[in-house]
């Protein structure tokens, strides 16, 4: 979209400059209350299954500063249903504070206000839990035959879904496989991993002297969250003023309201008083919404000449310890699973259980980037399996450069170039120097290995409904304010939709105030999430700048006695200000301040609030060479190249840092994170010293390039780019990583893949490891 550097805005360098106000940041006078904020602890359960007998809390209200102590019974909220559509999911959600049993460690069962933090957490020690113990469900293959964690449910099954089989072009009837198919079957484990994001959950909630409620809290979106807040609390949404200050990331987690937020709020109306939570790190860790949780047994076959037939899946979800998100998860992998490949025929199916382990939500692709690595994984043993080499494999089977392939579920791509990206990337990566590089290694017998994987994935973005909202004023003294809904959590919101209003209507991107995150300026709107906002907002802003210059060109046509086809847009210049100006004749204008002038609200405005065309289809390739110590089990990442189609790019070093931020993420789930837990349901993952999240020491130098195929979905023909890396990633580097072991005949060990799991596979040397079967 613009050629100028990127030196970022002031709201940008506010996180790199150490400057920004988050919630823990905020004090009485920059919130406008008087008196000082009370502060809330919650006490939470020690075990993952039990029956709360008594909870007594005399103690606890007894402490030094104590104001109050609240549990299920004197809270008076009811059940927290986040996704209402499922068979059981009232009888499935839990409630704020836990009522008559725990599901899960670090479930909340009462809440502390007090005069200050520290007097809170201490008087949380005063709570006394009297609990019986149930046995606990920590994998959901298990959760069928496991205690009911709500017996009123009569099933711990949340949704199961079955297609098949599904022809993609009327090809192969469901068939015994013909003789001439090879077949492999693999299950692909994706632990469930921790959003972490950088700022923890937080809230102050501020009584109003009408009943209502001020609310500054962290969010993904302050309309979505406004409206679930005053449904638990049985409040018009009109009542209720959410916003954000600063929010150190959303990755997903953020994508819902946290239970303790309508906790805090029904306290804060109880009191009258302010109340601030803010989430320490353990809290977060084994309560803020975890991600993916999926495992698919994935079968594959391709005639013996390398030509992919048949797809047939099963993917079993967890849930976590209520109805959450995972369903609505399972139906975004279901449709990613066969990618941008030319299957002939599709069998998929999944189920998700409840478990008794945190609560499973949204990260960065939600659903995609499990079905992607499911499929690449497969793909690569397929290949092996008939002596093709895994990306030439690829690119004979990738769809060709055009209309996506037609896919079950509703999947409706638009155009994609799979094998372009492909190429691109191996172009990036100076294959043939690591081909070489890879077979001295193994020549020589040295203990570390070279593997080289790939992955090529595709994702949906943008979804475009329900209506998303923009509006934007140009004013008197020339300053121009944007208002968006979805707002900015560390992405370059300001700046990219500055330099995009500053290009139309020929402004000084400094000119320019961004607002976002506050229901009293947009009322309306959707969370950022999904790899949307530019493609949703930025049109929309576009679709407002359209308008206003529409809509002022009749107005300075027949002041300068014009045609309005002579009519352009015009920068500063000349001792003038932007406006419209003459073609040709500069010095000929009507500056935007003049017209903002002489309206009668003194600003010129549009608001947009609708939708787009439909959601676009990023894709792309990722590529990852690793070198492994078989003596040791360290990974070294070598190179790491990603190569993503988003259409058009308007923001090309925003862009980039989006493509690092994803791979990273990737990387880090195939080489260390995941939660775990002991038997007995207990977090062993709780703290960071214990989730091994991907660190500096873990990642080389990324490469980035990209392919440009524009949509027709949107005015800006962009698709989205935040859940990109995760898609292709982990997929790249778990298959660089078996291929660096395929001397020990390893065909595939389950993630993450830390030293000790690769030390004990090469010790064993024993393909009969591998989950995979003929």
């Amino acid at each position: 979209m613009t050629d100028r550097p990127f030196a970022g805005r002031r709201e940008d360098r506010a996180f790199l400059q150490g400057a920004a106000r988050y919630v823990a940041d905020l004090d009485p006078v920059a919130l406008g209350i008087d008196g000082e904020l009370l502060h809330v602890a919650f006490a939470r359960s020690p075990v993952a299954h039990g029956e709360v007998r008594t909870i007594d809390t005399t103690a606890a209200e007894a402490g030094v500063g104590v104001i109050a102590v609240y549990t299920h019974e004197t809270l008076g909220l009811g059940p927290f249903v986040h996704f209402g559509s499922y068979e059981h999911a009232r009888e499935q959600s839990r409630f704020p504070l836990a009522a008559g049993r725990v599901r899960h460690v670090g479930e909340a069962v009462a809440m502390v206000v007090a005069e200050t933090l520290p007097l809170a957490i201490d008087a949380t020690e005063g709570v006394d839990l009297d609990i019986e113990l149930l046995e606990p469900i920590i994998d959901p293959s298990g959760a069928a035959d496991g205690p009911l964690l709500y017996p009123d449910a009569g099933t711990n099954l949340v949704l199961r879904l079955e297609n098949g089989p599904l022809p993609t072009s009327g090809g192969l009837a469901d068939t015994e496989a013909a003789s001439d198919e090879v077949s492999v079957t693999v299950t692909i484990d994706n632990p469930k991993v921790s959003s972490l994001t950088i700022e923890c959950d937080a809230i102050v909630a501020i009584p109003l002297a009408d009943g209502g409620l001020d609310i500054w809290c962290t969010s993904q979106g302050v309309q979505d969250l406004r409206d679930e807040l005053a449904a638990a609390l049985d409040l018009p949404a009109s009542s209720i003023r959410m916003r954000s200050p600063s929010v150190g990331g959303g990755f997903g987690g953020r994508a819902t309201l946290p239970v303790e937020f309508a906790a805090v709020a029904r306290a804060a109306l109880l009191l009258r008083r302010p109340l601030r939570w803010v989430q320490t790190r353990s809290e977060q860790l084994t309560g803020q919404p975890q991600g993916r949780g999926l495992r698919t047994t994935i079968t594959l076959s391709a005639s013996t000449g390398g030509q992919l037939r048949r797809l047939d899946a099963e993917v079993l979800g967890d849930a976590g310890a209520t109805a959450h998100m995972q369903a609505a998860l399972l139906v975004s992998a279901l449709r990613q699973l066969p990618g941008l490949y030319g299957f002939e025929q599709l069998r998929t199916s999944g189920s998700v259980w409840l478990t008794n382990t945190t609560p499973v939500g949204a990260y960065r692709g939600a659903g995609q980037p499990e079905a992607n690595h499911a499929r690449e994984r497969a793909i690569d043993v397929l290949a092996r399996r008939l002596g093709l080499d895994p990306i030439a494999f690829r690119l004979e089977n990738l769809v060709p450069s055009g209309p996506g392939p037609r896919q079950p579920r509703g999947l409706d791509y638009d155009e994609v170039a799979p094998r372009a990206a492909l190429e691109r990337a191996i172009e990036l990566a100076d294959l043939p120097r690591w081909r070489v590089r890879q077979a001295e290694a193994a020549e020589a017998q040295s203990p570390k290995r070279i593997g080289i994987g790939v992955s090529c994935y595709a994702q949906t973005s943008g979804r475009g409904a329900p209506a998303d909202g923009a509006e934007l004023r140009l004013l008197a003294d020339g300053a121009v304010e944007i208002f968006c809904a979805s707002p900015a959590h560390g992405q370059g919101h300001a700046h990219t939709f500055a330099n995009l209003v500053a290009d139309r209507l020929g402004i000084d991107p400094d000119d320019v105030r961004y607002v976002d995150a506050d229901t009293a300026t947009i009322n309306e709107g959707l969370s950022t999430g999904g790899s949307r906002t530019t493609q949703v907002l930025g049109s929309l802003l576009d679709g407002a700048c359209d308008a206003i210059i529409d809509d002022a060109r009749p107005l300075v046509a027949e002041r300068l006695e014009v045609a309005l086809s002579d009519l352009v847009v015009a920068p500063a210049g000349f001792g003038r200000g932007p406006g419209l100006a003459v073609n040709g004749v500069p010095t000929k204008r009507v500056e935007w301040a003049e017209l903002a002038a002489e309206s009668s609200n003194g600003c010129v405005a549009a608001a947009k609030h609708g939708s787009v065309a439909g959601a676009t289809h990023p894709f792309g390739a990722h590529l990852s060479v690793v070198e492994v110590d078989t003596e040791t089990g360290r990974i070294e990442l070598l190179q790491h190249v990603s190569v993503d189609d988003s259409g058009t790019v308007l923001e090309p070093t925003l862009f980039e840092g989006q493509q690092h931020g994803g791979s990273v993420g990737g990387i880090g789930q195939a080489l260390g994170e995941a939660v775990r837990y002991d038997v007995g349901g207990n977090p062993i993952t709780g703290t960071l010293a214990t989730y091994n999240v991907a660190s500096i020491d873990r990642v080389c130098q990324l490469v980035t390039g990209s392919t440009v195929t524009p949509t027709d979905r949107n005015a800006l023909g962009t698709r989205g780019i935040g859940e990109n890396g995760c898609n292709g990633a982990t997929a790249a580097v778990h298959n660089a990583v078996i291929d660096a072991l395929s001397a020990w005949e390893i065909e595939h060990l389950d993630l993450p893949l830390d030293p000790e799991t690769i030390w004990r596979a090469v010790a064993q040397n024993n393909p009969t490891a591998s989950k995979t079967s003929e």
